[in-house]
């Protein structure tokens, strides 16, 4: 009876600890949240102290320092003079300001953009920065049709730009193009253009000549032609 009553005592356990668990994890969201509005370095002990962590579960502390060290959107910075872990939020591009936007896009391998909205992330007034740096030639920007908000940015490579005659600007403003697809085929082929939707013309082939099959003419029967001398009747010269 002792083993039976220690196995129904068991699964009060397991609850706690799952509780327990639950209870660090929300402590890490809040503390997250915590990081990211403050963008800064943030001693654990001032962490912990907003969190005002009940009496009751003051023995979570380890597991949360724990957790928050590991945590993928969280950059540890051990502070060895003091003692004391540093914690800052880690946002997806490690962007802050507008100089940080300039070098992180001069140091991409590829003219690939990014979005605004992963840039802020970790950076709340991104679209204020960026729209300045659209006005001074800095950025090329892209914008959402609904709000005009910024939504993707490329390094402007100024060494590229041109100066383009006030009167071409006003001829290619002015050009309108068919609003017929017929009408801007007709265009093309005009201009000795091929047009993408061009109809492929089959070729027509003329009518093949079947080959006739040919039959076997051989008269008698064709098979077991190599037992010839073995089946031949002899019975004539008993």
């Amino acid at each position: 009876m002792a083993t039976l009553k220690r196995k129904m005592g068991d699964p009060p356990i397991i609850v706690h600890e799952v509780s327990s668990g639950r209870e660090i994890m929300t402590q890490v969201v809040y503390a997250i949240d915590y990081l990211k509005d403050k963008d800064k370095p943030i001693a654990f002990g001032d962490i912990w102290q907003y969190l005002s962590i009940p009496q009751d579960q003051q023995r979570h502390r380890p597991a949360l320092l724990k957790a928050l060290m590991s945590h993928p959107k969280v950059e540890h910075m051990p502070n060895k003079q003091g003692g004391q872990h540093m914690f800052r939020f880690k946002p997806m591009h490690n962007v802050r300001n507008g100089d940080e936007l300039v070098a992180y896009l001069q140091g991409q391998k590829t003219a690939q953009g990014i979005s605004v909205k992963e840039l802020k992330d970790g950076w709340s007034d991104a679209t204020q920065v960026i729209e300045g740096l659209e006005k001074k030639g800095t950025l090329l920007v892209t914008h959402n049709k609904k709000d005009n908000t910024p939504k993707m940015v490329w390094l402007n490579d100024t060494s590229l730009s041109m100066k383009v005659d006030d009167d071409f600007k006003l001829f290619w403003t002015n050009l309108r193009l068919p609003t017929n697809d017929g009408d801007i085929r007709s265009e093309l082929e005009r201009a000795g253009l091929t047009p993408t939707s061009q109809v492929k013309e089959t070729i027509k082939l003329g009518p093949q000549k079947k080959e006739k099959r040919r039959i076997n003419r051989k008269a008698g029967r064709s098979t077991n032609t190599h037992m010839n001398g073995i089946l031949k009747d002899y019975s004539f010269k008993k």
